[in-house]
């Protein structure tokens, strides 16, 4: 049996240990409804609603817009002042922008195996039909002089096929190897519709000329590392090439021993002869350009041409000479790139004296100078144009601009420039 005393012990701590829980408790109880109290005497915390976002003003379009668009409250695509239209069919790169000879119509060509025929009747220009290639994109497009027939170059087959502008759906009439073992560059079709002639950046032999049907004429190699383009003048007599080379050399194209044929290198565009002692480029030249008037509407000899080069100038050439007298041509003109960079492209207006020159360069971009006073007349920033790869003036008038010139830039879309602010 547990002794007494330790019961009595054992019943008092077990009293005092349920005294000491009971104030405990107490104090807790206190302690949380002092809080609460507290809490419901405070006035409750006002909640920050979310700003709502600034509203953006619309702009109210002008009169002349919503009249220009043809339909109420539809938005017209701005662009720059200079800027007849964009006009956009393609969905992947384009690869060519090229008029028909008689500026009815403009082709274009696109890695998304699409080559479009643009009517020039309306600006902007309208699809006047799209032709699907089946596997395999093209690389250039070009016209016959008639207007009725259609050259598209291939750019892994490397072949040319020709189709009806009028059936152009129902197959080629007609195709040929271009020979190329190099990735193709470009392919045009003379003017008086004789010869076609492709580019490449083979090591040699570049530049393959042929006949409508495919029978070679004549092969040109210009000797430098590295080709840029190939370009026929407008009177069908000359094809210059452009090269790492700091002068352009032009090959003569026509009758000998019968045939009609590439008949051999006819001049340098050096300036060893210039007028004012003026000299030619000191480094590459990238591009050329013949003046003179498109024979499906006007017919004229090409007595000028321009070039641009790496150097940042731009030169313009007298070609009018007495060349199977080793006579050279003469420079007239040298125009600087306003930042002093390369100059890419050039283009000269389509006239028996070009009033006009186009040209490109990948800081400064699209330049029109003048060649009435040899000035730079406008300037349009790569912004605006785009980084362009090929350009040509419409060789006849258009939406009643004597001069228009015509743009392909990487974005994908083509353009209609006139020289100077509307």
């Amino acid at each position: 049996t547990i002794p007494r005393v330790f019961r009595i012990s054992a019943a008092m701590d077990t009293t005092i240990l349920a005294v000491v829980l009971a104030l405990l408790a107490v104090v807790v109880g206190w302690f949380f409804m002092s809080n609460k109290s507290d809490e419901k005497g405070k006035p409750p915390a006002e909640e920050k609603k979310p700003e709502p976002a600034p509203k953006k003003e619309q702009a109210k379009p002008k009169a002349a817009e919503s009249k220009a668009t043809g339909k109420k409250g539809a938005k017209k695509e701005t662009g720059h002042p200079q800027c007849l239209c964009m006009f956009k069919g393609h969905t992947d790169n384009l690869t060519c922008l090229r008029f028909s000879t008689t500026g009815k119509f403009a082709g274009t060509t696109s890695e998304d195996r699409k080559t479009i025929v643009w009517d020039l009747s309306k600006v902007p220009p309208t699809q006047a039909y799209n032709l699907s290639l089946e596997l395999d994109h093209g690389i250039a497009v070009a016209f016959s002089p008639d207007d009725k027939y259609l050259a598209v170059a291939y750019a892994r087959s490397k072949e040319v096929k020709i189709y009806p502008m009028k059936n152009a759906k129902d197959g080629a009439v007609s195709q040929f190897k271009s020979g190329h073992k190099g990735t193709l560059i470009g392919m045009q079709w003379a003017n008086n519709g004789r010869f076609v002639v492709t580019c490449s950046d083979d090591s040699k032999d570049n530049v393959h000329v042929f006949s409508s049907k495919g029978q070679s004429l004549g092969v040109i190699s210009p000797g430098a590392l590295e080709t840029y383009s190939s370009t026929i003048s407008p009177d069908s007599r000359f094809i210059s090439v452009a090269s790492m080379q700091c002068d352009a050399k032009l090959w003569e194209v026509g009758d000998k021993d019968g045939e009609y044929k590439v008949v051999g290198k006819a001049m340098e565009l050096t300036g060893r002869s210039g007028g004012g002692g003026a000299k030619g480029h000191s480094a590459a030249v990238h591009c050329v350009s013949f003046g003179g008037p498109s024979p499906g509407v006007l017919s004229g000899p090409s007595n000028s041409a321009a070039t641009v080069s790496k150097d940042g100038t731009c030169k313009v050439w007298n070609i009018d000479v007495r060349y199977k007298f080793q006579e050279d041509p003469k420079c007239s003109a040298t125009l600087p790139s306003p930042d002093g960079n390369p100059l890419h492209l050039c283009a000269l207006s389509r006239e028996a004296s070009p009033a006009w020159l186009a040209a490109f360069s990948r800081t400064a971009g699209l330049l029109f100078f003048s060649l009435a006073d040899n000035t730079l007349k406008s300037q349009i920033p790569i912004s605006d144009c785009g980084s362009v790869f090929q350009m040509e003036w419409c060789p006849s008038p258009l939406a009643g601009h004597a001069a228009v010139l015509g743009t392909a830039s990487t974005d994908g879309k083509s353009r209609l420039w006139v020289p100077e602010p509307l």
